[in-house]
């Protein structure tokens, strides 16, 4: 028996197994998070109550309570859609003005993917978005990526 695992065909064999089942695993794991989104603060101001808001019918959507966003700085939270939803981002400027921004139009409960809103100067916005209704096909890459860190690190005093 133990010359089977010897044999250079088996133990490949046993590793790209390993390795689909690993794969299979991520996109398991990574399609409960739901929709990841990612806020950064280029505005040059700090951005403060920043939530993200799950809208849909009934009222049935989460929201998810940032902390304020210095200039400069980024979070991430994965927010779970509902059936035909919206996902909104709301936060308060220096001057107390409540900014209301759709970062994802639609999605429903099941999807996945990743979305960035950038909050500009000027009191300009930039959202970019990558859902798929499907399956996260980027399994454990996805909370790994080097572009959207969990949290950023507090400013040092």
């Amino acid at each position: 028996m133990t010359g089977l695992f010897r044999s250079r065909t088996t133990r490949l064999a046993l590793l790209i197994g390993g390795l689909l089942l690993f794969y299979a695993m991520g996109v398991i794991v990574r399609q409960q998070y739901g929709i990841g989104v990612v806020v950064r603060n280029e505005s040059g101001e700090t951005l403060r109550q920043v939530s993200l808001k799950v809208e849909s019918i009934g009222d049935r959507g989460k929201r998810y309570n940032l902390r304020d966003l210095a200039p400069g700085r980024h979070v991430r939270v994965y927010a779970q859609p509902v059936t035909e939803s919206h996902i909104n981002l709301e936060f308060m400027d220096a001057r107390n003005k409540l900014h209301t921004e759709t970062v994802v139009g639609y999605v429903e409960a099941g999807y996945c993917g990743n979305a960035k809103a950038t909050i500009l100067p000027g009191d300009k916005t930039k959202f970019t978005e990558d859902i798929d209704p499907v399956f996260c096909g980027k399994s454990w890459l996805e909370f790994f990526s080097a572009a959207t860190p969990t949290l950023s690190p507090a400013p040092r005093t």
